[in-house]
């Protein structure tokens, strides 16, 4: 079990049933449910002698700075974890393990195709060139069923499996905290010898067993949330007004169109000029100020707090240079470098509190919806890297740059803590936000060269406090069929934007106004 009880312990039961029994109830094994899962014993042995051999594929590459779940997570332990439960679960099914570390790894699992009847790939870690695995192991036609660790192999899970969904390649995608509920799908691996099974019935067959194992949406009661809206044509009219830097990605000086919105692209040399003209003195109260609202510091050396304040006093003149509010950085990949003197984390909560933007990563995609957000609601986005949990009808929302001021500047702040960013380094300092509940919340995401735009609601319950995965964490209940999520996410990569309020409808004719294509998740 994990030591941040992410994972339920919870057990399926096992109900013994006689060879009648089960030749009577052949028929309707597709629809077993959890609490009432028959044993399959007996269903290889009609065909062929032995039990049913399947390559569980583990993506486990931990030997990357920018890992989840977390750096030194116990990749071996879960794996034997996971297999024992498997064995326990598939008496009649021979699980035969590989681990992927790396790309030339690959070729390890392919080749046990002659061996194999299936395929079980669990993404155990998050490293985007594993994904390649199971778009190689789809293409062997062989039953398959795709797993996530949560909160650790999601992106690469949630990305690989809707492209085999789009391209119609048969497969069953398995993302819960329960691990009963991976063992009742694998279960069907043992009915692959039945005369006219092929990968799409085994798909079928397993997707209605999984889909049991569904916590049932249920009607949600939401706090009352006022807000006063942007007319749809004024939000138009300032969006193609708005002007945003892009930090430390494409060529210093050049400008590009998004519908009319302009993002300059700036090298990080600007940014390093104005890093040392910064008053340390004036970094120090800054970096004292945060370390006074917060309710606790914990990892972060205090020069790393120091710096990202002077780093954040550098980002406000460069946005005054260039007469915008509105930035995006190259955060991972400038700080990696050594181009970038500290993340920027903190210091883009404080611009976001404050009516601005500050974004992760480079995204001219996530900058542009968030600026639709904010023009529409007055309120920040809130860019994360989703997972999901179907047995509680969950997204977890999960990032390392977080507002604490979701109704907008004037509006309520929440409690934060100062952690390390997901990578652990103690020279990095960002914000672990403790978002408020009870909400609905309104995630979409654009991408501007498609001219396309994906939207879905969840209702805001909790926060996760766990070592899994980037520091904020918001837990929502999703409104409508998270199963369909599944199938939606290879639209626009990863992350979504999350905005506080009720304001799918506002938001959609604000896409369609700008020409979007609008496609809703649930």
């Amino acid at each position: 079990m994990c030591q941040c009880h992410v994972h339920s312990s919870c057990q399926g039961c096992r109900q013994v049933v006689g060879r009648r029994r089960f030749l009577q109830g052949f028929g309707a094994a597709a629809a077993m449910t959890v609490g009432g899962l028959a044993s399959l014993a007996g269903a290889a042995a009609d065909d062929k002698a032995g039990n049913i051999r399947v390559a569980a594929v583990f993506l486990a590459n931990i030997k990357i700075r920018e890992i989840w779940p977390y750096p030194g997570f116990d990749t071996k332990g879960r794996q034997s974890e996971i297999l024992a439960r498997l064995k326990k679960g598939c008496p009649e099914v021979e699980f035969v393990p590989v681990t992927i570390e790396n790309k030339n790894d690959i070729q390890k699992a392919v080749a046990m195709q002659g061996e194999v009847e299936g395929y079980l790939v669990y993404v155990m870690t998050l490293d985007w060139s594993l994904g390649q695995a199971i778009v190689d192991i789809s293409r062997l036609g062989k039953p398959l069923v795709v797993a996530d660790e949560f909160l650790g192999g999601c992106g690469t899970f949630l990305t690989r499996y809707a492209g085999l969904r789009s391209r119609k390649v048969p497969a069953v995608g398995v993302s819960s905290t329960r691990l009963d509920d991976l063992v009742a799908v694998a279960r069907q691996f043992a009915f692959v010898r039945k005369p006219g099974t092929t990968p799409a019935s085994f798909a079928r067959r397993c997707s209605e067993v999984y889909r049991k194992t569904f916590l049932a949406p249920r009607a949600m009661e939401c706090a009352e949330d006022q807000m006063s809206l942007t007319d749809i044509g004024e939000c138009i009219k300032r969006f193609r007004q708005s002007r945003f830097l892009i930090v430390g990605r494409g060529r210093g000086g050049q400008e590009q169109d998004f519908l009319g919105a302009k993002g300059r692209y700036v090298d990080f040399s600007e940014l390093q000029a104005l890093y040392e003209k910064v008053d340390y003195d004036e970094a120090a109260e800054q970096a004292g100020r945060w370390r006074q609202q917060a309710d606790k510091v914990m990892e972060p050396e205090l020069e790393a707090i120091h710096k990202a304040a002077a780093v954040y006093l550098a980002t406000l003149e460069l946005l005054k240079k260039y007469g915008t509010d509105s930035v995006t950085m190259n955060c991972l990949g400038g700080f990696s470098s050594g181009r970038l003197p500290a993340y920027p984390c903190l210091g883009f909560m404080q611009i976001l509190n404050d009516g601005g933007q500050g974004v992760c990563e480079a995204m001219p995609d996530d900058t542009l919806s968030m600026l639709m957000a904010r023009i529409l609601t007055g309120r920040p986005g809130y860019v994360s890297d989703p997972a999901l949990d179907t047995s509680k009808n969950h997204i977890v929302y999960s990032h390392c740059v977080a507002t604490t001021r979701v109704f907008g500047p004037e509006g309520k702040s929440n409690s934060f803590r100062i952690r390390t960013l997901h990578n652990r380094d103690p020279r990095g300092a960002c914000v672990q936000s403790f978002l408020p509940g009870g909400y609905m919340t309104t995630s979409f995401r654009t991408s501007f060269g498609q001219k396309k735009m994906v939207i879905h609601q969840a209702k805001a319950v909790s926060n996760l406090d766990s070592e899994y995965g980037c520091r904020t964490k918001l837990v929502a209940e999703v409104r409508g069929d998270i199963g369909k999520l599944f199938e939606k996410w290879d639209s626009f990569g990863w992350h979504r934007v999350t905005v506080y309020g009720d304001v799918k409808e506002p938001l959609v004719e604000f896409g369609k106004a700008l020409g979007l294509e609008i496609i809703e998740e649930t």
